[in-house]
């Protein structure tokens, strides 16, 4: 498992090196320099406060669904956990790492494996409401705006080839052969177990899945804030509903990406959005803040404590 995320990261940073090269030459300015000097440092505070807000209704949701499952651990455990998905999610194609990441976080705290495959399930579910909910406004954004529409499709079509490729080609050298003995009468009946649990959840944990569905809804929507509030930092000119609006847009394009994270596509994806917001000399440094805020400086934070993780639990099972 380590190797294979080793390799994600590398994967990820050799598309962010590419994607951060070409926002900077394509926006870079003399006034840049400036233009940070000149940020609204309230609304900066607000864009950091609201990726905390995030994680907390992440924390949140998680929290839910596992007291339903009778899974307890601390709740500031919850944000270790938040910030370890977000870690596995930016360094996987369409984010699926962070759902590995909830799988192995949770079982750590001595949930048998299929309650954890439920509780991670229902939240896969319950986080889908939003994107539900808000694609009428997608579509007509699409429609209204065909010109920077068909630019996205073709940034995530470019990207989403490429890292299938560099994936193709990692496989090849990092992935190991499994074990076959075994092995498929483990994984049925596990599932048997996780489909028994989850008709469960379904059938006696209604208000679980209502109250989780609603911090899902609140978490990405603390998401689109993050992002802006951060525009506004750079340009207060900018209605609050247009600058929402562009950031529910780039959010679909991100979180349907096929890239690690949606690196590159939420990069250059950004820089066509927001040109319309922001001049030249601004869009770039914007979108490369906007980045981090929202993704990487919440990765890197759970990177680290994974690797904190994965060393201490190593030890703990070699000393057994």
């Amino acid at each position: 498992m380590l190797r294979s995320f080793l390799y994600g990261v590398f994967l990820t940073l050799i598309i962010l090196a590419f994607s951060f090269i070409y926002v900077i030459k394509k926006t870079l300015s003399k006034d840049l320099f400036e233009v940070f000097l000149s940020l609204d440092k309230r609304f900066v505070f607000f864009s950091l406060f609201s990726m905390f807000l995030y994680h907390t209704f992440d924390n949140l949701r998680l929290f839910i669904l596992s007291r339903a499952m009778n899974l307890r651990y601390p709740f500031l455990y919850g944000y270790v956990v938040s910030f370890i998905n977000t870690f596995g999610a930016t360094i996987t194609p369409a984010h699926v790492g962070g759902e590995m990441m909830s799988l192995y976080t949770l079982s750590r705290k001595g949930a048998r494996f299929h309650k954890v495959m439920s509780i991670v399930t229902m939240k896969t579910l319950t986080g889908t409401v939003f994107f539900v909910l808000f694609f009428p406004f997608v579509a007509y954004y699409i429609y209204d705006n065909p010109t920077v529409s068909v630019k996205l499709l073709i940034i995530l079509a470019v990207f989403g080839l490429s890292s299938l490729l560099f994936y193709i080609v990692g496989r090849t050298f990092f992935n190991k052969a499994e074990k076959k003995s075994g092995l498929m009468l483990r994984i049925r009946y596990a599932f048997n177990r996780f489909l028994v649990a989850t008709k469960l959840f379904l059938r006696k944990k209604k208000v679980y899945l209502i109250l989780s569905t609603i911090m899902s809804v609140l978490l990405y929507i603390s998401f689109v804030l993050s992002g802006v509030y951060l525009i506004k930092a750079f340009e207060q000119s900018i209605s609050f509903y247009e600058a929402f609006y562009a950031q529910v847009v780039l959010l679909y394009a991100i979180f349907f990406s096929p890239t690690p994270g949606g690196s590159g596509v939420g990069e250059l994806g950004g820089v066509e959005v927001f040109s319309s917001f922001l001049s030249l000399s601004a869009v770039g440094g914007f979108v490369i803040l906007w980045r981090f805020i929202t993704q990487y400086i919440s990765a890197i934070v759970g990177g680290v404590l994974f690797f904190f993780l994965f060393i201490k639990d190593s030890k703990g099972y070699l000393l057994k």
